[in-house]
């Protein structure tokens, strides 16, 4: 019978298998992106759900992209 330690690392283990996988951008979603981005550095969540409807994104890929941009 495994440890509890052994259960929870296997529980983590299938949590991370089960991890949406990166987005590959397009040219299109990214010239958008950064255009928006030039012009506004944070996105009300309005302007972040709308922004995503355009580029065929999700709220969430939106507001993840605009986070690591914000830190390069």
């Amino acid at each position: 019978m495994p440890s509890k330690n052994e259960e929870i690392t296997n529980d983590a283990k299938t949590l991370k298998k089960q991890r949406k996988a990166r987005t590959a951008f397009t040219d299109y979603q990214l010239k958008t992106l950064e255009k928006t981005f030039e012009n506004q550095k944070y996105l009300s969540v309005q302007d972040r759900i709308e922004l995503a409807a355009k580029l065929n994104l999700t709220d969430t890929q939106v507001k993840t992209w605009y986070q690591n941009r914000r830190y390069d």
